[in-house]
């Protein structure tokens, strides 16, 4: 018996893959992709028959979420800060997505599932504090680790964000190698 971490629904496949759920649903039916048919006529698909599909079809380029690859969130309004974050990181393999604010960060959290968020104390919409917060209480989203950056770093800034549940809290300006050696200590 195949556990649920071994089979994929037509609409799982579909965000994994980037296409619709409707192609996927032609692929299906034309037998192209294997899957199998529940009780309700619901149709799923063991993981290693999709994957195998991807490879033949050449697709894998278009995979989202490799599950071999950590993924980051960088969260923070300054444009310049997000791209130099995100060159970094991605030049060290990992995936990473970015927002411009909270309410942003609050919906690619749950599209992108990060493993790591690094956002900056003091945006606008919601500031770091409150995410911190949200996302620690829930139990979605609680595991998730969390990098804090200021221009304002204060004795008192980082004890209320620690006790907030970030797992770091760095000063701007980013020292990047720092950066980098605490994320790959995090994500290991």
């Amino acid at each position: 018996m195949k556990t649920e971490n071994e089979i994929l629904t037509v609409n799982q496949a579909a965000e994994l893959c980037g296409v619709s759920r409707t192609s996927i649903w032609r692929w299906v039916k034309s037998g192209t992709l294997k899957s199998a048919a529940t009780a309700g006529g619901h149709h799923r698909i063991y993981r290693a028959d999709f994957f195998d599909f991807i490879r033949r079809k050449k697709m894998d380029n278009r995979i989202r979420g490799n599950a071999d690859k950590k993924r980051i969130l960088i969260v923070d309004d300054d444009r310049n800060i997000r791209s130099l974050l995100q060159d970094a990181l991605t030049g060290d393999g990992y995936e990473s997505e970015y927002a411009s604010d909270g309410f942003e960060a609050g919906l690619r959290v749950m599209k992108f599932k990060p493993n790591l968020i690094i956002f900056d104390l003091f945006m606008p919409e919601m500031d770091g504090f409150e995410i911190c917060e949200r996302l620690k209480k829930d139990p979605d989203t609680a595991n998730i680790k969390i990098i804090a950056i200021s221009g304002f770093y204060t004795e008192e800034n980082r004890r209320r964000i620690l006790s907030s549940g970030a797992d770091l809290f760095l000063p701007k300006p980013i020292d990047i190698k720092s950066l980098k050696k605490e994320t790959g200590y995090l994500l290991s």
